[in-house]
């Protein structure tokens, strides 16, 4: 049976909600034993010797409960997400602070930051907090493309007659196959190797954005990079 494309998005927003409800279960469940791990793994550390043989087994586990804690974490933002407080934010400011944030980030020590950022951008409708999240997010997704080396490309502009903000975010990375473009958003799903993502990034900066009223999309080419786009609403008062 051939579905068409609002059945389909119908059918995505519904299994992004119960997948956001089950996130949330599986969070709970797991929070209670993780922080025991964490408690007493902390308090075996402490008793033992610096020169204990036992010690280093102990902070191992106290290190991979943390990993296991941040992934919780991610779940609970995924699954919970706020409804963001807007005011009138400026884009071009929150993407400067962003890069100032990650400029020291080992991911992206060999990568040229290219900023074209239009300077008579009107303000959008924002949380910027939550819209940081999302381009720190776009951003290392980038640089991990990239494996390190390659240009990161961000531009703003504002197409009038859509009043909305445009806000671009390119790499020169190894891209994304068409196949998985689809899905690239979906929680969970991630084409990273095993051990490096958790598939929650994407997911959570398509949440936020919707939360803004705006919209995230993507395109890419293998072997020649991919571009994230994502539009913002105007501010009320700077529409015309």
């Amino acid at each position: 049976m051939a579905y068409s494309k609002t059945q389909r998005e119908l059918l995505a927003a519904e299994r992004l909600k119960a997948t956001g409800k089950l996130a949330s279960e599986i969070a709970h469940e797991l929070n209670t034993p993780l922080g025991g791990i964490l408690m007493y793994s902390h308090l075996l550390i402490e008793d033992l010797n610096e020169d204990d043989p036992r010690r280093e087994n102990i902070v191992k586990i106290n290190k991979l409960a943390h990993r296991c804690k941040i992934i919780v974490l991610g779940l609970l933002d995924f699954a919970h997400q706020e409804i963001p407080q807007l005011r009138p934010v400026q884009i071009n400011r929150i993407l400067r602070n962003v890069i100032g944030f990650l400029e020291d980030h080992i991911l992206l020590r060999n990568i040229s930051i290219e900023t074209i950022l239009d300077p008579a951008l009107p303000l959008v409708a924002g949380d910027e907090n939550k819209l940081e999240q999302v381009f720190i997010n776009l951003i290392i997704n980038a640089a991990q493309s990239m494996d390190g080396t390659g240009t990161l490309t961000l531009r703003t502009d504002f197409p009038g007659d859509t009043k909305r903000v445009r806000i671009k975010c390119s790499d020169t990375g190894c891209g994304i196959h068409e196949e998985h473009l689809s899905r690239i958003f979906e929680p969970f799903f991630t084409t990273k190797e095993k051990g490096k993502g958790t598939g929650l990034g994407l997911s959570i900066c398509h949440g936020i954005v919707e939360q803004h009223g705006g919209t995230i999309t993507v395109e890419s080419s293998m072997e020649h990079g991919t571009t994230f786009t994502t539009f913002l609403p105007v501010a009320e008062k700077d529409r015309t």
